[in-house]
């Protein structure tokens, strides 16, 4: 299958969803739209960055290198990197 970009840049490009996520800090839910990068919770002014969806890891030759660079420009955590390099299906072979 080949495709003319990237399938999971289609929340990025497509029309916005609302996504609802907790904030890691003080627990209350953060809204911002599926096109924000981030979001900043208005109970604890903690800075949420819009993550990566795990879909395209599990199929995507390019994974590894998306989430790298998601990662060095701060728009996913570093534990949060690692969870998605672990659904990559390579690297679950890798580690069992």
């Amino acid at each position: 299958m080949t495709f003319k970009a990237c399938p999971g840049t289609r929340n990025l490009t497509g029309p916005g969803q609302i996504i609802i996520r907790t904030c890691p800090s003080c627990g209350d839910e953060v809204e911002f739209f599926s096109d924000d990068t981030e979001a900043k919770c208005i109970k604890c002014n903690h800075i949420l960055r819009q993550e990566v969806t795990p879909s395209c890891v599990t199929w995507c030759e390019y994974a590894e290198k998306c989430i790298d660079d998601m990662k060095n420009r701060s728009m996913i955590s570093s534990s949060r990197a690692q969870e998605l390099v672990n659904m990559i299906p390579h690297n679950k072979k890798n580690r069992e």
